[in-house]
C-alpha cells in the first residue's frame, strides 16, 4: 500500500476535489455534513479553536496495488486504523473512494485540531512515520508489500508536480534534473565533467563537505528549486555516484560548488528568523534528521519529548566535532521550533524560538562539558 499525505489550509478545496470527483462515493465519516458546504462548516468550528494554526488540513491519499480490490468496509477498517495510527484519534473526518485510477484508491480529509481540546495533531516525523505505518497495516491486512519511498532508486514526482505538468504541459523540475544526471553519465565522466555536463543544461550541482574537507552530499538546483540527492532517489546520492564517477575524488572542487558550514555569533540572526538560502536550511535539516534519529533509536530515550530529542541533537553534534554555533544552527530546525512557527505571531514565535535555543545549547554545552571533565578524570586514574 502507498500513502501520501499533505498539508493546507482552505477545507473547501480539498473537498470540492475528492467530493465531485467522476465516480467518488463517500464511505465514512464522522461528522455530520454529507456535502461539501456542511462538511467546511463544520470542519471550521473545530478549526476556529486553534486560530493561529494556519494549516489545519490533513489529506491523504491510500492506494493498494493494482491487482488488488478491496470492499468498502475494507476500506474504512484499513482507513480508521491509519488515523489511529497518525494519532487522529479525536479529529473530525472524512473518507471518499475514487475510481478514476487503476489503483483502487481512497482518499481522507481530517482536521488536525481535535474537537476535544482544541490540541494540534503533531506533524514531526510525519512521513517516516505514514510510511512505517502503511508497512504494519500491510501485514495486519494481508495486503500486497510495496517498497519504502526512502528505499525507491527514483523518487516519482509529488501530486503537486503531476497536476501542474497536466496543467501546462511541462516536465517538472524534479523529473528534467533526473533525466539530465542520467543523460550525463553516458560516457562515464569524471567529477569536474559531470559538474559541466549538468551546467550545460542548466542545472547547478553544490557537494558538501565535513570539516576534513570529503564530500559528503549533494544537491542539484533548477531553475530556483533545489533538490537533495536523496529527494531524487536512491541513485542520484553521492554515495551511490560517487562509484560511478571515473578518476580519483580529490574533494577540490570549485568553492561555487560547496556548502560549506557557516560560523555565526548573532543569536536571532542564528536561525530563529530563517533567513538562511533554502540549501543552508536543507543541510541543517539534514544534519538535525541524521543526530534525532539517532537520538530516538536509543531505547532510554524512545518515548521522551521534542525537548529531550533535542538536548540530545545537540550533544551528539557536540560530541562528532561540531562546534557550539554550529550546534545552535542545527537546532533552528527542530520540530519543536518549526511547530511554533505555525502557530504563533512572528514577533511572539522569534522571542521563543530565540530563548529556547540559548536554553537547550547551554544546558547541553554544560553537559557536553562535564562528561569531557569526567572521562579526563578517568583516564588520570587509569
Amino acid at each position: 500500500m502507498i500513502a501520501k499525505q499533505v498539508q493546507g489550509s482552505d477545507f473547501k478545496k480539498v473537498l470540492d476535489y475528492v467530493h465531485h470527483k467522476t465516480g467518488a462515493t463517500q464511505i465514512d465519516s464522522n461528522m455530520v455534513g454529507k456535502e461539501t458546504k456542511e462538511l467546511t462548516d463544520e470542519f471550521r468550528i473545530s478549526s476556529n479553536l486553534r486560530t493561529r494554526v494556519s494549516k489545519c488540513v490533513y489529506h491523504a491519499s491510500l492506494s493498494v496495488s493494482p491487482l488488488e480490490k478491496l470492499t468498502d468496509q475494507k476500506w474504512v477498517e484499513i482507513a480508521r486504523a491509519y488515523l489511529s495510527g497518525m494519532e487522529f484519534d479525536e479529529n473530525q473526518y472524512v473518507i471518499y473512494r475514487h475510481t478514476d485510477t487503476q489503483h483502487d484508491h481512497i482518499h481522507i480529509v481530517a482536521n488536525r485540531i481535535r474537537v476535544i481540546d482544541g490540541s494540534v495533531v503533531k506533524d514531526s516525523w510525519q512521513h517516516r512515520r505514514a510510511e512505517n505505518l502503511v508497512r504494519q497495516l500491510e501485514r495486519q491486512f494481508e495486503l500486497s508489500p510495496t517498497q519504502c519511498s526512502w528505499e525507491k532508486s527514483k523518487r516519482s514526482p509529488s501530486t503537486g508536480e503531476m497536476r501542474r505538468q497536466k496543467r501546462t504541459g511541462e516536465i517538472n523540475k524534479r523529473n528534467q534534473i533526473q533525466k539530465g544526471i542520467e543523460q550525463s553519465f553516458t560516457d562515464n565522466p569524471t567529477l569536474a565533467e559531470f559538474i559541466g555536463l549538468l551546467k550545460q543544461k542548466g542545472i547547478s550541482v553544490h557537494l558538501r563537505k565535513s570539516k576534513e574537507d570529503k564530500i559528503e552530499g549533494i544537491s542539484y538546483g533548477l531553475e530556483g528549486l533545489a533538490f537533495q540527492g536523496r529527494q531524487l532517489g536512491k541513485d542520484y546520492t553521492w554515495t551511490s555516484l560517487e562509484t560511478l564517477l571515473t578518476g580519483e575524488i580529490t574533494h577540490q572542487s570549485s568553492q561555487d560548488d560547496l556548502i560549506l558550514p557557516s560560523e555565526a555569533n548573532d543569536l536571532n540572526h542564528l536561525g530563529t528568523d530563517y533567513s538562511e538560502g533554502e540549501e543552508e536550511k536543507i543541510r541543517l535539516r539534514a544534519k538535525y534528521v541524521s543526530f534525532a534519529v539517532q537520538v530516538c533509536q536509543s531505547l532510554e530515550l524512545k518515548h521522551q519529548t521534542n525537548r529531550i530529542i533535542d538536548m540530545g541533537v545537540v550533544l551528539l553534534s557536540l560530541k562528532a566535532g561540531e562546534n557550539l554555533e554550529e550546534s545552535k544552527r542545527i537546532l533552528t530546525q527542530s520540530d519543536t521550533l518549526k511547530q511554533w512557527q505555525q502557530e504563533l505571531p512572528r514577533n511572539r514565535y522569534l522571542k521563543l524560538a530565540t530563548g529556547y535555543i540559548r536554553e537547550i545549547s547551554d544546558k547541553a554545552s554544560e553537559i557536553s562539558q562535564r562528561n569531557h571533565a569526567r572521562n579526563q578524570a578517568l583516564e588520570l586514574e587509569d
